[in-house]
């Protein structure tokens, strides 16, 4: 019996995006940007954005927002301790006494905030 290919998340939909399938990691910031700017991590085999990572006007990461949220890989369930896609991390800088030198390092999941 073959083997089944992993499951790795799942879009709000129930799309699966398969372990040998996911988009590529978002490299950095748009270079050519002025101000605050979002990146998208774009899924081609399923044509629809997988993840879009947001910059303020100093190019530092803010948060990314999830349009998927991931699976156990072996049954495709969704993990219950994050919140349905789309959602989001907030990034927090890795040491306040040193400032943004230091390092960003993202947040866990939480429910997505729409700004007013």
């Amino acid at each position: 019996m073959p083997s089944q290919p992993e499951i790795y998340a799942k879009y709000a939909d129930g799309t699966p995006v398969y372990k040998s399938h996911r988009p590529s990691r978002i490299s950095g910031l748009d270079t050519k940007a002025i101000g605050p700017h979002s990146v998208l991590r774009w899924d081609t085999i399923n044509n629809r954005i997988y993840q879009r990572r947001e910059y303020d006007a100093s190019g530092n990461p803010v948060r990314d927002i999830d349009f998927t949220s991931p699976t156990f890989p072996r049954s495709g369930r969704i993990r219950p301790e994050h919140p349905v896609p789309p959602h989001q991390h907030r990034f927090y800088i890795n040491d306040p006494k040193i400032g943004t030198t230091s390092g960003f390092v993202r947040g866990a999941a939480e429910p997505l905030e729409q700004p007013d």
